[in-house]
């Protein structure tokens, strides 16, 4: 199996339990605020993380390039909050199509900060991309509401994590990067507490450790995934989560998405496939040096 084969199954497998966190977070958001269930996510992430190095026996955590760490820890607090409070306030399968534009604008940061080949039919296709952005988001139109501009910030943040995720990768251990990512979750939503926490249900309790050990899982797989392949390479094929958001709200909360959302996604998802496509092209022809417009 080709690395590129392998970063690719990581990401897909990385997408369905994201998607079961995502919907395990949507039926805690109606009971707990953000911060508390943040706060018990990273920590309880980064517990089960360390006691799985500690397990294996390795040297535990092992951090070589401490600012990296601590960036994209931020980054990745910035998009959990607009990711949670999206949530409270939308349907599903909206928040995850409006966030996917992170694989677009991951692609474009790939050429501004990793130097990775992008040529002008891939920019093309991400501007196709974020047209269907809009059109799901419809600025100026009836159904537009200003929290619908939460998910982008989602997927900002997921963007410059998974750029920089892909920098650290060959340097840093995948679990001691999901360890310091949830430490700093954890200890910046700890600051939200003044504002009110609810007692945990015992029915909840369950819901909070499944959400940690899909999470754990999930981002494990993600790292593992920019580890074997590029970035513009694993881009594409995290859109899969869409299905599994339109479904899950569908099925457990009786979501239809909007006839945009749908116009919208094609388009996104349709960018995505092409950029796949270029990717491909590339790699097959990159010994000849023709590939300027990739």
């Amino acid at each position: 199996m080709s690395t590129n084969l392998r970063g690719i199954v990581f990401i897909l497998v990385s997408g369905i339990f994201l998607s079961a966190n995502d919907a395990v977070l949507k039926s805690l958001v109606a009971h707990y605020p953000p911060g508390q269930i943040l706060f018990i996510t990273g920590t309880t992430v980064a517990l089960v993380t360390w006691l799985i190095l500690k397990i294996h026996g390795g040297a535990g955590v092992v951090v070589n390039d401490r600012l990296a760490h601590l960036v994209r820890g931020l980054l990745f607090v910035i998009a959990s909050f607009a990711f949670v409070v999206s949530l409270r306030h939308m349907p599903l399968a909206e928040v995850v199509c409006i966030a996917f534009a992170g694989p677009l604008f991951m692609t474009v940061m790939a050429k501004m900060f990793l130097h990775e080949e992008v040529g002008l039919y891939r920019i093309a296709a991400v501007l196709v991309g974020f047209v269907g952005v809009i059109i799901i988001i419809q600025p100026g139109g009836a159904s537009f509401r200003w929290i619908l501009l939460l998910p982008l910030v989602v997927a900002l943040g997921d963007a410059g994590r998974d750029v920089l995720t892909r920098k650290m990768a060959p340097t840093e251990s995948s679990l001691s990067i999901v360890f310091t990512t949830s430490a700093v979750l954890a200890m910046v939503s700890i600051f939200t507490w003044y504002t009110g926490w609810n007692d945990i249900q015992l029915q909840h309790a369950w819901r909070f450790a499944f959400a940690t050990l899909l999470t754990v899982a999930s981002y494990f797989c993600m790292v593992e995934a920019y580890r074997h392949a590029p970035a513009v390479v694993i881009a594409p094929f995290r859109y899969i989560q869409i299905v599994w958001g339109i479904l899950a709200g569908l099925l457990i909360w009786g979501e239809v998405p909007r006839t945009s959302v749908y116009i919208g996604v094609f388009f996104t998802v349709g960018s995505g496939i092409y950029i796949a496509y270029r990717e491909t092209r590339y790699i097959r022809r990159k010994p000849t040096g023709s590939l300027q417009n990739s």
